[in-house]
């Protein structure tokens, strides 16, 4: 009896053990839907002005610096032939150029430059009616305020990736030999990267950069004592990953999933 009372609990232990290895390896997102509509993106060339944000309802004081935001009705202006059709979607994006006014490395405006025109993503409309006079649609998210001289374009529904937690991590593996390239900037222009942080890196669509790829994050450490020796090479140091949630022309948006230690920008990237 006691026997078998030894076996049966062994096989519960045995199964709970599978059970939670296989519950570790089902896939996950890699993020939620406010950071992929809200990560922005780096174009291969300026994005059409068809349709901009003119103002927007309740002015009662005629302010002159207006803003929106979830639940505001707001006002499209269409320009040429273009053509605006009640319950329409539109993503509204913004030129980024004073988001990344202040570089973080020497070099980084030209790195930007290289990929394309920089846009931050400003929120989502539906088309509520029509008047001689333009538009009228209202906020249904926004990701931050909504002013006038924001760029709408038809919505299309960005896919979320998903990929499989690994809790292997070999901060010291050898380089793999595949496409490598570097962390350009960061959402937000922030300088501080981490886990969920959006960064924007310099392989695209021409590179065959696809949607849902995992990238090893890496840096080159470098020793140096002052006065003693000079910088000396040491083994490559990987400090995170990152998943690709679009792809651009030469540029891409990534989430970072996972980082062992601070990440800056400016380091290595490689496919994994």
């Amino acid at each position: 009896m006691k026997r078998t009372i030894l076996l049966f609990a062994g096989v519960l232990f045995l199964g709970t053990i599978t059970i939670a290895l296989a519950q570790q390896a089902q896939p996950v997102p890699a993020a939620v839907r406010s950071e992929v509509d809200c990560s922005g993106f780096i174009a291969g060339k300026n994005v059409p002005e068809d349709i901009t944000v003119l103002d927007g309802a309740d002015d009662d004081f005629n302010s002159p610096i207006r803003l929106f935001t979830t639940g505001d009705y707001i006002f499209l202006r269409a320009h040429g032939d273009t053509k605006v059709a009640v319950g329409t979607e539109y993503a509204l994006v913004r030129n980024a150029r004073f988001t990344f006014e202040e570089p973080w490395y020497e070099g980084q405006h030209a790195s930007i430059r290289s990929l394309g025109h920089p846009y931050d993503d400003v929120g989502r409309v539906r088309v509520t009616s029509l008047t001689p006079l333009g538009a009228v649609a209202q906020v249904t998210f926004a990701c931050g305020p909504v002013f006038a001289g924001d760029i709408a374009l038809p919505y299309q529904p960005r896919p979320i990736p998903e990929y499989t937690p690994t809790p292997e991590f070999d901060p010291f593996a050898l380089p793999n030999g595949k496409v490598m390239g570097a962390i350009t900037a960061a959402g937000g222009n922030s300088g501080a990267v981490g886990e969920r942080s959006i960064v924007f890196i310099n392989l695209g669509q021409e590179d065959g950069v696809q949607f849902g790829q995992r990238f090893r994050i890496f840096r080159l450490v470098r020793d140096r004592i002052e006065g003693l020796r000079a910088f000396s090479d040491t083994p490559r140091e990987s400090t995170g990953e990152l998943i690709i949630l679009s792809t651009q022309e030469k540029s891409s948006v990534g989430i970072v999933i996972r980082s062992t230690r601070d990440i800056s920008l400016g380091d290595g990237i490689e496919l994994e």
